[in-house]
C-alpha cells in the first residue's frame, strides 16, 4: 500500500479492488474491489456442421435435422459401452450453459438425470424432451414433423384407420406411450399434461369391460383390443378438432333400436353415459358395428323369409303335383283305360301285319297262290306272338300306351327325316322279304309240316322280344313323366336334380336356363292336356 499523496492526511490507498463499498480502518480509507478478469470462452456445440452456442441455436438445429442430432447425442455408443462423444459433448455444453433461472436449473437437473439418461427411453423421445427444455415456446416437432392439435386429431382421425402414411406412423408413437408427456413441455400443447396418464387408466378401464362383454362378434373384439384405443385419447383431447369428428363420427351412424343387439345394450348400460371417453367410443365405433350387425342380421331375417315362403310354396306345388301324379296314375290304369290299350295294341300290330301279307302275295301269288296263303298265315302267326308278347306291358302302361294312330302322317314323316329310323326300316322289311323268299322255298321242297315246325322257334323269338320291350312301346311320354316326378323327388324341395345342379354350374348360361327351368315348376303343372305345347310345358 502507498500513501495517498493528493489528500494530504493519513489515508492509505493499497491495491485497488473492486468491491460493494469502502470501509474505515483507523484513520485510513481502505477500498476492496475484485480482480477483474475475462469470463471463460467456452467451447460452441457443432451439429450437422453448424456451431451453435445458446439454447435457441441449439432447438433450430434439432428441428431443422432432426436425423442428425438423434444419432449424434443418444445413437453413438462406443463399442466399449463407454459414452459417445456426441453424448458427453451434450452434456458439458448443457453444464456450461449461462443465464439460467433457478427454475431452469431445476428443470435441467430433471431432464438430464431423469430422461436423457434413461436407457429404457427411446433416443427420440430423448430428443423431444431436450427440445422441449430448450426452447418450450417454440414448434413441437416430432420425427422433423411438426406436431399441432390439429396434426394429433388427424393421427387419430386417419391414422388408427390406415395401415401406412404419415399420420399412422403418428397414432403408433402414440399408443407406444411416452409421446404426449414429451409433448407436453411445449407450451402450444402444454393441455397434454397428465393427459397420458389418463389415456392409461382410461384404456385399462376399457379393455377390462370389453373382455366381460357377451356375444361381442369377432371382428368389434378384435377393434376393442387395437382400433378404439385412438378415439379414447381423441375423446381426451382438450381439443375442439378431435371433439369434433368424435361427435360427427357419433352422429353418422344410427344405434339400432334396443333390443335388437344384445351385446350393445349390454354396452351401452355399462359405458359410464354419452360425456365419457367410454361413452363416445360406444356411440361412434361401437355403434357402427351394432348397426351393421343389425342390418346384416335384418338382410338374412329377409332372406329366411324369403327361403320360408318359397319353401312353403314349392311344399304346396310338390302336394299339387303328387296329387296330379295320383290323379294321372289312376286315370292311367283304371279298367277302361286298359282295355282300350289293350284296343290300340290289336289295332297298331295288326296294321303292321296287315302290312307285311301283301308281300308274301306280291313274291308268290302270281305262282304259287297256296304258298302265299300258308306264308299269310305264318305272318298272321307272328302278329299274333308279338301281340301276347307285349299285351301284358301294354296293359301295365295303360293310357301311356300311345301307338301313332291318329298320327301315322307325322310318325312316317319324322321316320323318315331320322336316318337311323329309315335304316331300321330297310332292315326290317328285308326281313320280311328274306322270310318269305326262304319259308316259301321250304314250303315249296319239304312241304308245310317242316315250315310249320320251324315256324315255332320263330314265333317264341316274337313272343320274347314282345315281352322284354325290344318293341317299340310307345309310351315316350309317360317315361319322360316318370323320370321327371322321380327326379323332382329325389331333388332338394321339390327341384328337379338336372336344375340343382345347374344352378351350381360355372357356365353363366346353363345357370340361366336353370333358373328359366325353376320359374317353370310353378307352372304346367297339369298333365291331363293334349295339347303338345302343353304336354312339353308339363315335362319340362
Amino acid at each position: 500500500m502507498t500513501r495517498d499523496s493528493e489528500s494530504g492526511g493519513d489515508g492509505l490507498s493499497g491495491n485497488v479492488f473492486h468491491g460493494p463499498a469502502p470501509f474505515q480502518l483507523g484513520d485510513r480509507n481502505v477500498q476492496i474491489n475484485h480482480i477483474h478478469q475475462a469470463p471463460p470462452q467456452r467451447r460452441p456445440l457443432v451439429l450437422a456442421g453448424a456451431a451453435v452456442t445458446t439454447r435457441e441455436e441449439l432447438a433450430a438445429a434439432v428441428r431443422g435435422d432432426w436425423t442428425a442430432a438423434r444419432r449424434q447425442f443418444f445413437e453413438g455408443v462406443a463399442t466399449t459401452g463407454a459414452p459417445s462423444d456426441g453424448w458427453l459433448s451434450l452434456l458439458t455444453w448443457l453444464h456450461e450453459l449461462d443465464g439460467l433461472t433457478a427454475d431452469d436449473l431445476t428443470a435441467q437437473i430433471e431432464l438430464i438425470d431423469h430422461r436423457l439418461r434413461d436407457d429404457a427411453l427411446p433416443a427420440d423421445l430423448k430428443l423431444l424432451h431436450l427440445l422441449g427444455w430448450l426452447d418450450p415456446a417454440g414448434e413441437a416437432v416430432w420425427r422433423g414433423t411438426v406436431v399441432s392439435p390439429e396434426s394429433l386429431s388427424e393421427a387419430l382421425r386417419i391414422g388408427r384407420l390406415r395401415d401406412s402414411g404419415p399420420e399412422r406412423e403418428l397414432y403408433r408413437d402414440l399408443c407406444a406411450g411416452g409421446l404426449l408427456d414429451a409433448l407436453a413441455g411445449f407450451t402450444v400443447l402444454s393441455a397434454l399434461r397428465g393427459i397420458q396418464q389418463t389415456w392409461d387408466e382410461v384404456w385399462d378401464s376399457w379393455r377390462q369391460l370389453a373382455a366381460r362383454v357377451p356375444d361381442l362378434p369377432p371382428e368389434a373384439r378384435e377393434w376393442a383390443g387395437s382400433g378404439a384405443r385412438g378415439l379414447l385419447l381423441a375423446a381426451l383431447l382438450p381439443y375442439s378438432e378431435s371433439r369434433a369428428w368424435v361427435r360427427a363420427g357419433c352422429e353418422s351412424v344410427a344405434p339400432p333400436p334396443p333390443g335388437e343387439i344384445e351385446w350393445y345394450d349390454w354396452l351401452r348400460a355399462r359405458d359410464g353415459g354419452s360425456d365419457t371417453p367410454v361413452g363416445w367410443l360406444v356411440r361412434a365405433d361401437f355403434t357402427a358395428f351394432a348397426a351393421a350387425q343389425a342390418e346384416q342380421l335384418r338382410r338374412q331375417a329377409a332372406v329366411d323369409r324369403q327361403n320360408q315362403r318359397m319353401s312353403t310354396m314349392l311344399d304346396a306345388t310338390s302336394a299339387l303335383r303328387e296329387r296330379q301324379w295320383a290323379d294321372y296314375e289312376r286315370r292311367r290304369l283304371s279298367p277302361i283305360a286298359r282295355l282300350e290299350a289293350a284296343v290300340r295294341a290289336a289295332l297298331w300290330l295288326g296294321a303292321w301285319g296287315a302290312a307285311t301279307i301283301p308281300v308274301a302275295w306280291i313274291v308268290w301269288g302270281w305262282a304259287r297262290p297256296d304258298i302265299a296263303v300258308t306264308l299269310s298265315w305264318h305272318l298272321l302267326a307272328l302278329t299274333l306272338a308279338a301281340y301276347a308278347g307285349c299285351l301284358p306291358r301294354v296293359m301295365r302302361l295303360g293310357a301311356a300306351y300311345q301307338p301313332p294312330l291318329r298320327r301315322v302322317r307325322e310318325w312316317a314323316e319324322r321316320a323318315r327325316a331320322d336316318r337311323g329310323s329309315v335304316r331300321r326300316g330297310l332292315i326290317r322289311a328285308g326281313i320280311v322279304v328274306g322270310f318269305v323268299l326262304i319259308f316259301g322255298v321250304l314250303h315249296h321242297d319239304v312241304g308245310v309240316i317242316v315250315t310249320t315246325v320251324l315256324l315255332a322257334p320263330l314265333l317264341a323269338v316274337a313272343f320274347h322280344f314282345a315281352r322284354i320291350g325290344a318293341l317299340h312301346d310307345w309310351a315316350d311320354d309317360h317315361q319322360e313323366r316318370l323320370r321327371d316326378h322321380r327326379s323332382r323327388r329325389a331333388g332338394s324341395g321339390g327341384v328337379p336334380q338336372s336344375i340343382a345342379r345347374g344352378v351350381r354350374s360355372p357356365s353363366a348360361r346353363v345357370r340361366a336356363d336353370a333358373y328359366q327351368a325353376y320359374l317353370r315348376q310353378f307352372t304346367g303343372l297339369d298333365h291331363g292336356g293334349q295339347d303338345e305345347a302343353d304336354r312339353e310345358n308339363g315335362r319340362r
